[in-house]
């Protein structure tokens, strides 16, 4: 791995390898690269037949693609200008970079001194709020300052590739099929890729290609346009019809699932303020729907008299991500509640007497099986939900929304109408009406 910090190679993002070149100065910069490169390729490492009119095409796609994810990548300061993409060919194909492009870019570029790469190491990304491994053994690579300075040379800069490239949406990658991976959710999204050519998926792409075309009609004060991708789960599970998973994914480089909450906070939809609204317990709702039971909605579902609210709802998350109760404390939680609350809580509590009072609470957890009543069903569930929402507030006011798992990012004032919206969604697909917290608003249990 040489010399290079590995705190900054594993803040290193991902390169969707999605963009094109759309303004003159940024054609002229590829144009440049390529000609470049097909140069250097002619001198050392001759072709046997030059590349036939579709395969110069893809080339051309390729280089502008990668070129345009070097140099946005180069302004991500906590990664020292790394990015990292996987070499896999499954992955690449819904890409503009091939694998075989992708081979030979790395080669040629490294060679030229245009882009510098690091060995293998052991890449990782934060998964719903936990640090999990990702690509393994994936390569980081950077632009150089002839790389750089060339892009400069032709007027274009990493803050301004928005400016002079564009996003292909038929390269987004919006909808991905994977298989299932690990023993709970907090891998989920990263088992193999499945690849898909059904009229179901490409129905799925069509909503969620739509769904992005509305947001792209508001203005935000990110460095991207946003775009949501959606990712079906379990796809090598039997039964399997786009029912599992399917939650939304920031796909567009200024992700605002990967800010800190202070910073979403500070997120403007077309000039205005906005705010998150969330349904409560959303999962444990939904399981309890699914079942044709019904909660008590007069009390806080995490309030258990003697055991703070956190520890419970930790317990009931790990156990729907799971598919059961668990035995012992979800790894790293212990550690994580004495910093923030001056006390261990395996001193007051043992894990055995919180799971007999959460089942005493929420006897429906005893229901859950993995495999076939686990959090990919109530994820599907509640992801079509919120897309219901979401798309009944774009088509009938024009308002706009970006999502977070459980949540929705707001204009202040159309936080009310956006939980109106959610909550209908709700109870048309599961028939019952959420809990939905917005801040600033008082929250009480009342009777139905």
């Amino acid at each position: 791995m040489g010399d290079y910090d590995r705190d900054a190679l594993n803040n290193a993002r991902m390169a969707t390898f999605d963009r094109s070149p759309s303004s003159d100065a940024a054609k002229a910069w590829i144009g440049a690269i390529q000609a470049l490169t097909l140069a250097y390729e002619a001198k050392k490492h001759p072709r046997k037949r030059a590349r036939r009119r579709a395969d110069h095409l893809s080339f051309s796609e390729a280089v502008g693609a990668f070129a345009a994810d070097l140099l946005r990548h180069s302004a991500n300061e906590e990664s020292r200008g790394f990015m990292h993409r996987s070499a896999d060919r499954e992955e690449l194909t819904s890409t503009l970079v091939s694998s075989d492009n992708f081979e030979k870019l790395v080669k040629y570029w490294t060679e030229l001194s245009l882009m510098e790469m690091t060995g293998y190491i052991d890449a990782r990304d934060d998964f719903e709020g936990a640090r999990v491994p990702f690509y393994r053994r994936a390569r980081r690579f950077r632009a150089t300052r002839f790389f750089l300075d060339l892009a400069t040379d032709h007027g274009v800069e990493p803050q301004t590739v928005k400016n002079h490239f564009e996003v292909s949406q038929r390269h987004a990658n919006v909808v991905q099929v994977r298989a299932a991976k690990g023993a709970d959710q907090s891998n989920a999204g990263r088992g193999k890729l499945i690849k898909q050519n059904v009229d179901r998926y490409r129905g799925e792409c069509d909503r969620v290609r739509h769904l992005n075309q509305l947001i792209a009609n508001h203005e935000y004060n990110l460095s991207d346009t946003p775009i949501v991708r959606r990712v079906f789960n379990c796809g090598d599970r039997r039964g399997f019809d786009f029912n599992l998973g399917g939650r939304f994914y920031g796909a567009s480089d200024d992700n605002w699932m990967d800010m800190p909450k202070a910073q979403r906070a500070r997120i403007r939809i077309d000039g205005e303020e906005t705010t998150e609204i969330d349904v409560r317990a959303s999962h444990l709702s939904i399981l309890y729907s699914i079942l044709g039971k019904s909660p008590d909605r007069t009390t806080d579902p995490y309030s258990i008299e003697g055991i703070h609210r956190e520890v419970v709802k930790k317990v009931i998350v790990t156990a729907i991500g799971s598919g059961k109760l668990p035995s012992r404390w979800p790894k790293g939680f212990k550690e994580e509640f004495e910093v923030q609350h001056g006390w261990a809580p395996q001193k007051r509590h043992k894990m055995k007497d919180i799971t007999e009072a959460i089942l005493k609470k929420h006897p429906v957890l005893l229901e859950l099986k993995k495999g076939e009543l686990d959090w990919a069903n109530l994820q599907f569930e509640e992801a079509e939900c919120f897309f219901t929402a979401m798309m009944s507030m774009h088509n009938e006011d024009q308002v706009p929304s970006l999502p977070i798992h459980d949540s929705l990012i707001v204009r202040v004032r159309d936080a009310g109408y956006a939980a109106n919206c959610l909550r209908d969604a709700y109870e048309k697909r599961l028939g019952f009406r959420p809990h939905v917290d917005i801040p600033g608003v008082e929250f009480a249990y009342l009777v139905a």
